[in-house]
């Protein structure tokens, strides 16, 4: 995602904006890659409970079309932020703005909304997990 500067305004963190379209589309390509990720759990749950004794078949069949639901959401939703970046044009919106509306710095970086180095791939997952 490419950042652009408004035309007489300073080159300050909170001038700095970013297309509208970009940004769609890279939330567009995240939600894909969740959803695709959502699918490889839905069947890694799928192969653990064929293993196991099933105490309460429905709850399990339940609980696998949540998570198929999840996924069917995500995709709809990567492919809902698709079109609508084809369609705002470039609408200027503030990077740090968006930046601030999102909890996990590794989905910053990877969005390209954050100014921080990217790290080691593996310490950017283990810094965004919650422990209950």
């Amino acid at each position: 995602m490419s950042a652009q500067i408004q035309p007489g305004e300073g080159t300050g963190t909170e001038r700095e904006l970013v297309g509208l379209d970009a940004v769609l589309i890279e939330l567009s390509k995240e939600s894909s890659r969740l959803a695709e990720q959502c699918g490889s759990i839905q069947w890694s749950i799928s192969a653990m409970l064929d293993l196991v004794d099933h105490p309460d078949l429905g709850a399990e069949i339940h609980m696998l079309q949540d998570v198929d639901r999840i996924q069917q959401t995500l995709a709809d939703i990567a492919d809902i932020l698709m079109v609508a970046g084809g369609h705002t044009r470039g609408a200027p919106v503030r990077k740090a703005e968006i930046g601030a509306a999102i909890r996990l710095e590794s989905l910053r970086q990877r969005l390209g909304l954050s100014e921080a180095l990217a790290e080691d791939p593996r310490a950017e997952a283990a810094s965004d997990v919650t422990w209950l």
